[in-house]
């Protein structure tokens, strides 16, 4: 007899019930021909023993077992169910292989290539108040690795209250006390995931989540998402209540709550699995979407389905949007997301944790790619300081669209006149490292500290000062204490923290002070406006607009723009500064200062105007404006920076033209100030800055494909602060190379993307050279691919 297993199928849940007698008609085995009494001419019967089955439901299908190959067994199949997943949405079955783009199980630890974390200090109103109050016991913000679940956690609990300060720094921050922090935290890939047309992009989670909180204003959701505000997610609110929501910028928010979903309910005893779902406890998610919402999107989950099996499970089906003028998509490029929210007064904290992720398209291959090139147009001369001759970085948009592409490097071509090295590196977008936001570095300026002097405590705020120790500092009382306004004098010393001169008596003698002061001073410095740089003529006539770039530094400074009729400090636009606050620990102790503004790197934009049926112009700086009455040519215009003790400012780059004309070839200029006119006290050094010679980097679209991702620099010859260098080739005396960097870069290794100044970015990609023994010069060509 032939194997019978893939004859016929019983149900799987029979069960044996043992055999019974029966009777039965008696077969010739030799020709299988009943037998017959040969009197009666009726068949012959005989007690026979048949073993016989139970099915709880029912279905128990008899099958006839033959050996005659011309009349084979009828199966019944008992699960014509068909999956879920087996056909797209578009209603075709899946045949080809999904063609993954990303997954993650974050394992290692955070992979920051693939991975960006946001906002800053979590959005929380209240972030400068003392770390040890805002992260004391569960409360604060976290973007964190879970070693011991593989996960990476977002995750917030904002203190009931804000910190109570107990003095007015006059940073804004006092009284404090507020009751409305709020307080959200997202892991986000840093990849917008390509869409292909006719395709189904699909993104997968394995998320667990706080549950049952019931503090209102508690959201966590996970799903997909642009910067457009186009999403697909699913949304859990105060622990309890779930939807599944699609943001549209063009339609409005669709939030489905789990009651009315089309599919299963995931609910205990309802639906088709009868399932009730625990978001406490690790589940797969499943999102898909086709053509910019036209096609609408399903969400699914993975969960049992019957006895003893789990497969994915439809939730819901928002149908073909095509009643609809718009599609329900701006962009159908989208980044994976997950992202927790609290507020202040919740009784837990608000996590979220993912797991494995990924991102696929159903079917498609590796869709279009667009190739780029830059080369430079002559030789550099290098020497043993290493500096950059080639650069790549990704444009914020393209057309006035934001760019979401991802740019793979593939090759570079070199040559050296001799033995050289050249170098690929990473640089970030200026965070503590002074890069200006690309435009290249400027000379640092830096004053060191004044003379002690000698005082003895009167009061609380009132020192006495030897006879002619002291200057005459009475004009210099006055201004706010972000120094854009007046002139203030700080009191520096031991355990002296933000204090200034409010008040200098006629004598020179004896001083008063915003502050109370220890009564064990002995010795104090003074910290004064009183030296400054100038770079005179950065803004040469006719220039209407612009922005400079400049980096912190450390310390008090500030800096301002002066007119070609500027007569004194009146007469410059003060626009930036660096200042300090107070800073306490949680029992209200003051602990020292803290540097204000926060950014630590910065830019303010410019520009001059005349108003219509004046003579009058108009200087506007970061925001700041001086009406100049009488003349409409102001130029040139000249930078001002002023420094206290111990201070620093850095990397002071004027940038021409407004930011749609700076990325046109050819327009616009950039100038990191390499030279300064200084006063005693300030000194300058110009060394990262590339000497006397420097030229600033200038990023520039491809005249030959206005589409592209990238803006080239052909430009810039600089060194670099703070380089990631991310490998490393060779050159002998005049050799030219070409260098395969595919297994550098590509979608599954590195890349350069996201829009300057975000979190997405993945920095510029610099080509470094170094000649090794003697000068001589280098070129060299930068291929790429783009999608």
């Amino acid at each position: 007899m032939d194997d019978l297993e893939s004859r016929y199928q019983l149900p799987e849940d029979i069960a044996p019930a043992g055999t019974v007698i029966e009777e039965s008609e008696l077969l010739d085995f030799a020709t299988g021909v009943n037998l017959v009494d040969g009197s009666s001419q009726e068949f012959l019967t005989g007690e026979t023993e048949e073993a016989t089955v139970l099915a709880e439901n029912g279905n128990c299908v008899p099958a006839l077992i033959a050996n005659d190959e011309d009349n084979p067994a009828a199966v019944d199949i008992t699960n014509r169910d068909a999956s879920e997943v087996s056909t797209t949405l578009l209603g075709l079955p899946r045949e080809e292989k999904a063609l993954g783009l990303f997954d993650a199980v974050n394992i290692y630890g955070i992979n920051d290539k693939e991975w960006a974390s946001g906002p800053f200090a979590a959005g929380y109103a209240y972030y400068t108040d003392p770390i040890d109050y805002t992260f004391a016991d569960n409360f604060g913000y976290y973007w964190r690795h879970l070693p011991y679940e593989s996960a990476l956690q977002a995750y917030v609990f904002p203190p009931p209250i804000s910190f109570t300060y107990p003095v007015d720094d006059n940073t804004g921050r006092f009284p404090g006390g507020k009751s409305d922090g709020t307080m959200t935290a997202y892991w986000e890939s840093k990849r917008a995931f390509r869409y292909q047309p006719g395709r189904v992009t699909g993104f997968t989670l394995g998320v667990r989540m706080s549950t049952q909180s019931g503090d209102d204003g508690e959201i966590i959701q996970w799903g997909c998402r642009n910067g457009y505000g186009d999403g697909y997610f699913f949304q859990l609110e105060k622990g309890t209540d779930l939807f599944i929501v699609r943001t549209s910028p063009d339609l409005g928010e669709l939030k489905v709550p789990r009651e009315e979903w089309n599919g299963d309910k995931l609910l205990v005893g309802q639906g088709r699995t009868g399932w009730g779902l625990d978001l406490s406890r690790v589940t797969m998610f499943k999102i898909e979407f086709s053509w910019y919402g036209a096609v609408g999107a399903q969400f699914l989950a993975y969960v049992p389905d019957g006895h003893g099996e789990a497969r994915w499970v439809k939730l819901h089906y928002i149908f073909a949007e095509n009643r609809f003028e718009t599609p329900s998509l701006r962009s159908a490029y989208m980044r994976l997301f997950t992202s927790a929210r609290s507020i202040a007064g919740a009784t837990k904290p608000a996590f979220i944790n993912l797991y494995g992720s990924s991102v696929f398209i159903d079917g498609g291959d590796k869709g279009t790619v667009t190739l780029g090139s830059a080369a430079l147009e002559t030789a550099k001369n290098i020497d043993a300081t290493g500096r950059s001759i080639l650069g790549l970085q990704v444009k914020g948009a393209i057309n006035e669209v934001d760019n979401q592409k991802a740019v793979y490097p593939v090759g570079l071509a070199a040559f050296a006149s001799v033995p050289a090295r050249l170098d690929l590196v990473l640089q970030s977008n200026g965070i503590g490292n002074g890069e200006s936001y690309f435009y290249g570095n400027g000379t640092n300026l830096t004053r060191g500290a004044s003379s002690p002097i000698a005082v003895t405590p009167v009061g609380g705020n009132i020192l006495q000062i030897n006879a002619g120790q002291f200057p005459d500092i009475s004009a210099e009382v006055s201004g706010s204490t972000n120094y854009l306004t007046g002139k203030r004098v700080r009191v520096t010393g031991t355990n002296i923290f933000n204090t200034h001169v409010t008040a200098v008596n006629s004598g020179l003698t004896q001083i008063t002070t915003d502050r109370p002061l220890p009564s064990t001073t002995s010795s104090i410095r003074l910290s004064r406006f009183d030296a400054f740089a100038t770079a005179s003529g950065v803004i040469p006539s006719g220039v209407a607009s612009g922005t400079i770039f400049f980096n912190t530094g450390g310390g008090q400074w500030r800096i301002g723009a002066a007119w070609s009729g500027s007569t004194g400090e009146d007469d410059v636009v003060w626009f930036a500064s660096k200042y300090t606050g107070l800073s306490f620990n949680r029992q209200g102790n003051i602990t020292g200062e803290t540097p204000l503004p926060f950014e630590s790197y910065r830019q303010a934009s410019f520009s001059i105007d005349f108003p219509s049926g004046t003579s009058d112009s108009v200087l506007t700086f970061g925001g700041r404006s001086l009406t100049i009455s009488g003349t409409t040519s102001p130029w040139p215009i000249s930078l001002v920076a002023q420094l206290m003790d111990s201070s620093q400012l850095n990397d002071v780059v004027v940038v021409q033209g407004t930011a749609e004309e700076r990325i046109a070839p050819g327009s616009g200029t950039t100038q990191a100030i390499s030279s300064w006119t200084v006063t005693s006290g300030v000194s300058q050094d110009s060394t990262s800055a590339g000497g006397s010679t420097y030229v600033a980097n200038k990023f520039e679209a491809s005249s030959s494909d206005p589409l592209s991702a990238v803006l080239v620099d052909t430009q810039g010859y600089r060194t670099l602060k703070s380089p990631r260098r991310i490998a490393t080739y060779f050159l002998g005396s005049g050799e030219t190379k070409q260098f395969d960097l595919s297994n550098l870069f590509g979608p599954d290794k590195m890349y350069i993307t996201g829009a300057p100044g975000t979190p997405l970015n993945s920095g510029a990609l610099f080509v470094v050279a170094t000649a090794r023994g003697a000068s001589g010069v280098a070129s060299a060509t930068l291929n790429w691919e783009e999608q």
